[in-house]
């Protein structure tokens, strides 16, 4: 008896000490008061990424996480899902990083959402390290990381929570180049793992890749038939969060056209609405079934209907001329606007 007292008096004592060891983070940099309240670029950049150099602003090549990892993304194969990624290549690595490359959300006072744009892609994507930082009275900690590949214009990051579970949802713009530019806006969600944000595919009950966690929120996609026709498909979708689960709106619109009468306006040939769930099991993202994007596209496939394909997307951002004064976090990225809807 005497001997388990004094065993738990022991372990009280072990957790005593506990609660006084500072909370473990995956990556710290020391700032000053100044450097605490007015960041600049390179501030971020030095902290999410391994061996860069403020001096030089050179983009580290590969680009390798301030916790060692390296930042990396593969979206599911056609082959391997019902519905494969985003179709992109990978653009040329700019030599640089400037203020164009950082996003910052503020979440609440000294926590923030931060994302460098290590890499570019042909369709508007960017990839690179993803933090959820806090500010403390020494400097600037990392509580979570990870790799995030997203659309890059006028992006916007938040954190949603599913059964206990915080999501990162990245929503940003893919814009069409040419005399009028149309954008259609794009969402990825990321699960926080421990002090990880992971890139989940979605899968059924039997762990069967449905397609990646990347939802357009606003899509177009025309089709020219066997008769000569052309169909065209108009998609816009929801995403809605809440303790039990996500849920998908989707509304397709469908519209036939004749080439050989370009003067006649399209005529409508359906619309169609579904709303599908996604639930977070064990290191997996659940849905209960395909997006009615997807089923709606085989249909054509399968009567022999070809795509028509899209104007280009996305080259490299003109890069802006350092600032002498010190980027704030209000000016390092333009405030997105709301998606709009363009279907029913």
């Amino acid at each position: 008896m005497k001997r388990t007292l004094q065993a738990s008096a022991v372990a009280l004592s072990l957790l005593a000490g506990c609660a006084t060891v500072p909370k473990p983070s995956m990556c710290f940099a020391e700032a000053g008061p100044n450097a605490r309240s007015f960041p600049t670029p390179d501030t971020w950049f030095a902290l999410l990424l391994h061996g860069y150099d403020k001096d030089s602003g050179a983009n580290p090549r590969p680009t390798v996480d301030c916790a060692g990892a390296p930042v990396w993304w593969q979206d599911p194969a056609a082959d391997e899902c019902v519905e494969a990624g985003p179709d992109a290549q990978p653009l040329p690595p700019a030599e640089k990083l400037s203020e164009e490359d950082l996003v910052l959300e503020t979440l609440q006072a000294g926590q923030r959402l931060v994302w460098v744009q290590t890499r570019r892609f042909t369709n508007g994507e960017a990839l690179g390290p993803v933090a959820l930082v806090e500010t403390t009275e020494q400097g600037f900690r990392v509580e979570a990381l990870g790799s995030l590949r997203a659309m890059a214009k006028n992006t916007k990051l938040r954190l949603e929570k599913v059964r206990g579970t915080h999501i990162l949802v990245a929503e940003g713009d893919a814009c069409t180049t040419g005399d009028e530019e149309v954008c259609r806006r794009h969402a990825r969600i990321m699960p926080l793992r421990t002090n990880r944000f992971f890139s989940e595919s979605v899968s059924n009950a039997n762990r069967a890749c449905l397609g990646a966690a990347w939802f357009p929120l606003s899509r177009e996609l025309t089709f020219e038939l066997p008769n000569g026709l052309r169909r065209r498909f108009e998609l816009t979708s929801t995403l809605t969060f809440a303790e039990e689960g996500i849920s998908v709106q989707e509304q397709v619109q469908v519209s036939d056209s004749d080439p050989a009468q370009p003067d006649v306006a399209p005529r409508l040939y359906r619309r169609a609405q579904d709303t599908r769930s996604l639930e977070l099991a064990d290191n997996a993202l659940v849905g209960n079934k395909a997006s009615l994007w997807s089923r709606m596209v085989e249909q054509q496939v399968r009567i022999g209907a070809r795509p028509v394909p899209e104007p280009p997307i996305w080259a490299l951002p003109p890069k802006k001329a350092p600032s002498e004064a010190p980027a704030s976090e209000a000016a390092s990225k333009p405030k997105a606007p709301p998606a709009t809807s363009s279907g029913p």
